[in-house]
């Protein structure tokens, strides 16, 4: 039987933003096996019903496929094409539509089969079924909270120097003395003193491991979305929150030099009803104070006014 094995050697994030390619592989090739090689965790795969089987150590990360009789390994990792990760900009959609494009070609070539890329760029962007998870810690906290607007704040450091270190503690406390009225949920704990800010550990109820796809869920249930393009922000970078015109995404990415816009999003040239604001950081280590100024004035444009 033929067989694909998906490989990445890097984060959890990875598995999320080409999940979309994987599962129309899976859905097309249905006499197919298929098995992943990473060393994340086996949960955020269990929607697509794809084992981890193995470490992807044993594979040159830079190539983009490996084949070895009716096996083809492909490589899933958004810089495998070197051309086409610095043509766009690096990790967008526009990157991965067009990688992606190059390894339906090559499983074509090597299986005869016929896969091709949808025409809508949109359609890839990730889906989660929240119904196989467990919920109901969130559900139960959110039932509290009912009236109350709602920012979710991923200050988790960025794994991959993509944005700022800072855990935001001081502008997160600034802002949540002066808006008593808005709940503030955050990735990483700061010390505070408000009664308004809350940490996603105690939410989903996940005191260590991994709890992505609960938070991705929580997102689905906040006003504004903040983060630094890293695992817990995007893992709320779905097709439903992208295409919910009540939603804020405020991101915050290192700004590359060979380019005037922030082109490394998932928002990147993509149709969204949602509000989406990317805002150039330049030291990601010791944030200026006109940066600083940056970060707590973007957040605070998304905030009501007054109670709601």
């Amino acid at each position: 039987m033929n067989k694909v094995i998906f490989f990445n050697h890097f984060h959890k994030g990875d598995t999320h933003t080409h999940k979309e390619f994987i599962r129309q592989i899976k859905t097309e090739l249905k006499n197919f096996e298929f098995e992943y090689y990473t060393n994340n965790p086996q949960k955020l795969l269990d929607e697509l019903g794809i084992p981890i089987t193995g470490n992807p150590n044993q594979f040159d990360k830079s190539k983009p496929l490996y084949k070895n009789g009716n096996t083809l390994c492909v490589n899933t990792w958004v810089g495998c094409f070197w051309d086409v990760f610095c043509k766009h900009g690096g990790i967008n959609m526009l990157t991965l539509y067009e990688q992606w494009g190059k390894l339906y070609a090559a499983i074509n070539k090597t299986f005869g089969t016929s896969l091709a890329l949808k025409p809508s760029m949109e359609e890839y962007l990730p889906k989660i079924n929240y119904g196989l998870i467990n919920t109901q810690d969130v559900d139960d906290f959110l039932k509290f909270r009912k009236n109350r607007f709602k920012v979710l704040i991923c200050n988790n450091e960025p794994h991959s120097g993509q944005s700022f270190v800072s855990d935001m503690t001081d502008i997160i406390n600034q802002l949540a003395d002066e808006y008593e009225h808005v709940d503030f949920y955050c990735t990483n704990t700061i010390e505070t003193t408000t009664d308004n800010v809350f940490f996603t550990n105690e939410i989903t109820k996940f005191a260590d491991g991994c709890d992505l796809l609960e938070l991705s869920y929580l997102s689905t249930n906040v006003n504004v979305i903040v983060g630094k393009n890293s695992g817990p922000y995007v893992f709320c970078e779905t097709y439903d929150n992208y295409m919910d015109p009540t939603k804020t995404f405020i991101s915050f990415n290192k700004k590359h030099p060979d380019y005037q816009e922030i082109k490394e999003t998932m928002s990147n040239d993509l149709t969204l009803k949602c509000k989406y604001k990317a805002v150039p950081i330049y030291n990601i280590y010791v944030l200026s104070q006109q940066e600083t100024d940056l970060i707590y004035n973007s957040i605070k444009e998304a905030l009501p006014n007054e109670k709601a």
